[in-house]
């Protein structure tokens, strides 16, 4: 599978390294905009003016870099893509991870939560409230990832960062929440010798197991906040930590200040990329529809197709049986994509199952297809068509992006035009066409259209009947 990153340096990211600073640097962008590239040039200037430092002062010890990503298959895209950077790089430890591995590294594989025990721990819990499941589950898992397990009472009056407005959590729902689902749940842990995920977090943020020179943190928007306390305390004395993100593309429960997490943020040590250089001006505008209207903080980026330099064809909107929208795709890419130069990325918010029509009819086209869902490894063959899950899809690239079959029961979410989960969906696809380079394909059964489907401008995509 091709990886499409160019890391050659544009006039813009070259500004960001003419000098390497100590201590920490935001840089922020919106989809398109180059952040993945401009961490790994960031990381290769930081090597060179450490190692240089390092030599001058005739220090004989490697460096030890650690990049961290949320996801494993961004973690391989960037394995492979530092491989070509620095292969031969001599006197380094470079470690290119997701923050779960790093940490359970770290801390020698402790005995974990499995998945189902924490939703069966937190389901057995006696309140009133009248949220979903899954609500409460994304609630706990948002304020035990934010606040430090002695200031947990902070969460009662607290701003909900990261969070949407409905549903809404007013201080009587968030205390009846804390006292009476989130005490035992940790009561369960203890008794049980189980941990979570965040508590890994917390451990790295109590403890220092590392002492790393140079960090850089890829889609750092989707990292909790004791997960950045957790990277902050791991590091040397002289050290340069970077955080790529933008928050217009969070698609999980988090939120934080960088105040709250101990780090300053000034004009001089942040940064914001305005060129989208991946997408046509016809694909970014289709994605700004997608999110036109939400919130966005200092953080966020909104899609920006005026910045886009090129321009292509309109996106199109298929419409029919969902059968009829994957032969349509497979015509299109017989006839319109040339696979030993380009690369195509079937695109799905659920993936496994949802793909097996897919799956089979790529096999009687004869078109060879890799799938990358939670892959931890990039793949190193001659095939060009992906199938991913969108999740899995951040921070990548790829000539031609087609999300079809966007139907009702597969993008579920509440009514409330701020509703938590319809807006972390538009958030979510919009960033799946943002992975495009030069053509975007979507597809829908009339009779079981998702109404996110209606939050697209409708000048932005040709409709077509399948």
């Amino acid at each position: 599978m091709r990886a499409l990153l160019d890391v050659a340096p544009t006039a813009e990211q070259l500004s960001l390294f003419s000098r390497v600073n100590n201590g920490v640097e935001v840089i922020r962008g919106a989809a398109g905009s180059g952040k993945t590239t401009t961490a790994l040039l960031k990381l290769r200037s930081s090597i060179g003016s450490f190692l240089s430092r390092r030599k001058r002062i005739g220090n004989p010890e490697p460096l030890r870099i650690l990049v961290l990503t949320y996801n494993r298959t961004l973690s391989g895209y960037i394995t492979e893509l530092a491989k070509r950077q620095f292969a031969t790089q001599e006197n380094i430890e470079l470690e290119i991870l997701t923050f779960g591995k790093w940490a359970m590294q770290a801390i020698k594989n402790p005995a974990m939560l499995t998945p189902y025990q924490q939703s069966k721990a937190i389901k057995s819990s006696v309140h009133s409230l009248t949220l979903t499941q899954s609500f409460i589950e994304e609630e706990i898992e948002y304020l035990t990832g934010r606040f430090l397990p002695s200031e947990l009472n902070l969460y009662l009056t607290a701003r909900r960062e990261g969070r949407g407005g409905s549903p809404r959590m007013e201080k009587a729902a968030r205390e009846e929440l804390l006292y009476k689902v989130v005490a035992p749940y940790i009561e369960y842990k203890q008794q049980n010798g189980l941990i979570d995920w965040n508590d890994l977090a917390v451990e790295m943020s109590q403890h220092k197991y590392f002492e790393y020179d140079i960090v850089i943190v890829d889609e750092a928007q989707d990292f909790s906040a004791n997960q950045i306390r957790a990277i902050m305390n791991q590091l040397a004395p002289v050290h340069a930590v970077t955080f790529v993100l933008d928050t217009a593309q969070r698609i999980y429960a988090r939120g934080f200040t960088w105040q709250e997490v101990g780090v300053t943020v000034r004009p001089e040590n942040s940064f914001r990329l305005t060129k989208n250089y991946r997408n046509t001006r016809e694909i970014a505008e289709l994605a700004a529809s997608m999110v036109s209207g939400i919130n966005t903080d200092d953080d966020g980026t909104l899609p920006n197709f005026i910045g886009a330099e090129r321009n292509g064809n309109k996106p199109l909107m298929l419409v029919g049986k969902y059968k009829n929208q994957v032969k349509f795709c497979l015509d299109y890419i017989r006839k319109s994509v040339n696979l030993s130069e380009e690369s195509v990325a079937f695109l799905h918010p659920k993936g496994g199952g949802w793909f097996d029509h897919l799956r089979q009819e790529l096999k009687d086209s004869d078109f060879d297809y890799v799938e990358i869902t939670r892959e931890a490894e990039w793949p190193d063959g001659d095939e060009n068509i992906a199938l991913s899950t969108l999740h899995s899809s951040k921070g990548l690239e790829f000539d031609h992006v087609i999300i079809i079959g966007l139907n009702a029961n597969v993008l579920q979410h509440g009514d409330d035009i701020d509703d938590e989960k319809l807006v972390t969906l538009r958030r979510l696809i919009a960033m799946g066409i943002g992975r495009a380079k030069k053509s975007v394909i979507l597809g829908y059964k009339a009779d079981e259209k998702s109404n996110i489907v209606d939050f697209f401008n409708r000048d932005a995509f040709v409709q077509v009947d399948v």
